[in-house]
């Protein structure tokens, strides 16, 4: 009976892994309760139902760990969306590359180094013991902030805008991009990692999405609680679920200690939201293309800065106009200059953020326009299929952004 028992809690530890990242317990909770069903079913002579049980798990464990064996075996067989969730990484369960910190929401894990995948684009993630791509340092020359484009997503660290500055330059380079943040996120990882860095360039790559990505992280009220505070004297608070939880929480115990990370988790429930969304079907046809990609929201009109006062718009503009600031503020008193840039569209964003730069006292680089030149003029510059900066693509940002370290 102990042998039993015991084999049946593995065979439903590995079905709730297989189930999902972070609501497995729910699963692997079923499976207990199912469990107690059975012994009392047993105890009273019903012992076809914890045989009946036993094996069900069984078989569900035998399918899950052939399907788990099929995607690393072949892993071509999935695509799009449902191969973006099988494969990821960006994720802070256990297995993932973050770590939740209660202002900044998800934060790169240090000494983490596992595979990456995006839209057909693999890649080696791995970061030092301080918590970031490329080599640790106590003391650096240049930073980088900035989101994925910065981070690198879809290269090798090798082949990143900082690392290929680093290698233009000769100077001592920190990457603190990350994927999916803000720049008001960026300005907060800042103090924590670049700040004892003690650089004397400081470079700022702002995205359009930069917008969405602070009104999805952070709630309008610690927003206006942050703007509405001096410099350098308030950082805000994530949304709950951002947040680190409590260390007895069992959605925490599972996701992060217990659940086994594995590729199959949430396919299921990604192919569901695929199919709702529309965007299954189109991803499967797609697969094997090499679309070169063509930035297609050139002309798209910027409304934030000029949004009614308080509105979502206005408010994630304004914070990251507060966010530079902060940056600002923060080199000064290293005596670092801060240099802005983006990707060079939407042209209205663009011309925003030099006007913001200006306004902010920094300076500005047109370096992503001068990526989007090439890409327009046919040159392959960008990620196939996903708009990310190839290796190519960060050579011309780097070998434009040297002249400001220079």
């Amino acid at each position: 009976m102990l042998v039993l028992i015991t084999t049946y809690l593995v065979w439903i530890w590995i079905v709730a892994s297989a189930a999902s990242r972070g609501q497995g317990f729910v699963f692997f909770a079923a499976g207990l309760a199912a469990l107690g069903l059975a012994l009392l079913a047993f105890r009273r002579g019903r012992r076809q139902v914890l045989y009946r049980l036993y094996y069900a798990a069984l078989v569900a464990a035998v399918v899950a760990l052939l399907a788990e064996a099929a995607l690393h075996l072949a892993p071509g067989i999935l695509s799009g969306h449902v191969a973006n969730v099988a494969y990821t990484g960006y994720h802070w369960h256990r297995g993932g590359v973050y770590t939740l910190d209660p202002h900044v929401g998800p934060i790169l894990l240090p000494g983490v180094r596992r595979p990456m995948y995006w839209q057909g684009h693999t890649w080696m993630h791995e970061t030092n013991v301080l918590g970031y791509r490329g080599p640790a340092l106590t003391r650096a020359d240049v930073v980088f902030l900035g989101d994925s484009m910065i981070y690198g997503h879809g290269v090798e660290n090798e082949d990143t805008v900082p690392s290929q500055l680093a290698r233009l330059s000769g100077l001592a380079t920190a990457n603190l991009g990350q994927q999916g943040t803000s720049l008001l996120q960026s300005w907060m990882i800042f103090e924590r990692r670049g700040v004892p860095l003690r650089p004397r360039r400081v470079f700022v790559c702002l995205h359009p999405g930069d917008l969405a990505e602070t009104t999805a992280s952070y709630p309008a009220e610690e927003l206006e609680r942050l703007l509405a505070s001096p410099l350098g004297s308030y950082e805000p608070l994530a949304r709950p679920k951002y947040r680190p939880r409590a260390r007895w929480n069992p959605a925490r115990v599972w996701a992060e200690e217990l659940a086994i990370p594995m590729r199959v988790a949430g396919v299921a429930g990604a192919v569901y939201r695929g199919l709702r969304a529309g965007q299954l079907a189109p991803a499967w046809r797609r697969r094997g293309e090499a679309e070169r990609f063509v930035p297609a929201d050139l002309d798209q009109p910027l409304s934030a800065p000029e949004a009614p006062a308080g509105s979502p718009d206005r408010l994630a503009w304004e914070a990251q106009k507060r966010a530079l600031e902060e940056v600002e503020r923060a080199s000064e008193r290293l005596g670092a200059r801060v240099v802005a840039f983006d990707l060079g569209y939407p042209h209205a964003f663009s011309r925003a953020v030099e006007a913001l730069a200006a306004e902010s006292g920094v300076l500005y680089s047109p370096a992503g326009r001068l990526v989007l030149e090439r890409n327009l003029a046919g040159e392959d510059v960008y990620l196939a299929r996903d708009g990310h900066w190839n290796a190519r693509g960060c050579g011309l940002v780097a070998g434009a952004l040297t002249p400001f370290v220079r």
